[in-house]
């Protein structure tokens, strides 16, 4: 088990979720054959396989109360429509949503690879941070959706409301580290103001299309192609918050690629030895970031845009300990030290441009 993850769920039987079939059938896709199946748990249930149709289809189950499910089905369903055959942008093809059920079926990509794989093997390219890139800038130069420009709803992350306290419901539920994680943050006034104010920049300031959710395991690669899923988040927003995601991935690895808790390393010998293994990473941000320039000159007349997105990776660090922390007991000695790096990101954003690899481009 890699470090910072937790113990894995048990995803959800196909045979348990009979809606599935129906949902497939009313799109006249088939049925998925049991013997192609394959589940997945993750923030919401995935399958994938070959229907009696004899087609390859990966069907979720968005999760979340009713009007969230709702919201997220219709940006899928507009970027789907936006996207299809996009000659720049490639993603599986969007098959249909069902915003009661909040199931949705795309195209399976056959033997892809996700970005996250890829990175883990040392596979993830110069290239692929390229074309990611490129990606990503041209999104940012799209018009919106109808569905998407008329959504004012909040992005849920930073969770602004519970900065403070936590509701009662998330708190019954919660791990043992993942309360650690958020009483490190309630009791340091400072790092919640700086993740307050974020969101509070955010929101007066400029706005473009953004993918909204960006990691790297929404990334995939097949036969040389790479894709971008995952579009539940989609909405107009600062374009920092998907540059400073893919930025804060790479950190992210960068500090647990170090060392193990058996290690006894203290946080400022981490943090040390995370920027040295960052700079071996760093290329893959510079090769994103030369890739985003290059598709949305226009960035370059924002001058804050890259210590808005140091500031976002500060934040996206600080996220993934609170996903890694997920039915675990205790936080690591290195998972405190990697909320360390985000409070510095997120204090300091504007020193941290260049180290980051977000300089001038070219």
């Amino acid at each position: 088990m890699a470090v910072g993850e937790g113990p894995k769920p048990i995803p959800v039987p196909l045979d348990q979720v009979p809606e599935v079939a129906e949902f497939l059938t009313a799109l006249q896709l088939g049925v998925l054959r049991e013997d192609t199946v394959s589940a997945f748990f993750g923030r919401n249930d995935t399958w994938a396989g070959v229907t009696d149709a004899g087609l390859p289809v990966f069907v979720k189950r968005t999760l979340g109360e009713a009007d969230q499910v709702r919201r997220r089905v219709n940006r899928t369903r507009a970027m789907g429509m936006v996207l299809d055959a996009h000659p720049v942008i490639n993603v599986p093809r969007f098959l249909g949503g069902d915003d009661a059920s909040g199931l949705l079926a795309f195209t399976l990509l056959q033997d892809a690879h996700s970005g996250a794989d890829l990175a883990g093997e040392d596979a993830f390219t110069w290239d692929l941070a390229h074309a990611a890139g490129i990606q990503i800038g041209t999104l940012h130069t799209l018009r919106a959706p109808q569905p998407i420009a008329a959504d004012t709803s909040e992005p849920p992350l930073p969770p602004r409301d519970r900065l403070a306290v936590l509701p009662l419901e998330v708190y019954t539920a919660a791990s043992g580290a993942e309360l650690e994680v958020w009483a490190i943050l309630h009791n340091d006034p400072v790092i919640t103001k700086a993740i307050s104010d974020l969101c509070d920049r955010e929101s007066r300031g400029p706005h473009v299309l953004v993918h909204g959710d960006l990691r790297l395991d929404q990334f995939l690669q097949q036969d040389g192609t790479l894709y971008l899923t995952d579009w539940e988040e989609a909405r107009l927003a600062d374009a920092a918050r998907d540059v400073g995601a893919f930025a804060g991935e790479w950190l992210y690895r960068g500090v647990l690629g170090m060392a193990g808790p058996e290690d006894g390393m203290s946080e400022r010998e981490v943090i040390a030895n995370g920027a040295r293994r960052f700079e071996a990473l760093r290329p893959y941000v510079e090769a994103f970031w030369i890739g985003y320039l290059d598709a949305r000159p226009a960035a370059r007349d924002d001058h804050e845009l890259a210590a808005r997105a140091a500031a976002f990776a500060g934040w996206h660090l600080i996220d993934r300990i609170i996903v890694a922390a997920h039915q675990r007991g205790r936080l690591s000695a290195l998972e405190r030290a990697v909320a360390g790096v985000g409070r510095t990101a997120l204090l300091r954003p504007a020193e941290l441009t260049t180290t980051l690899g977000l300089g001038e481009g070219r």
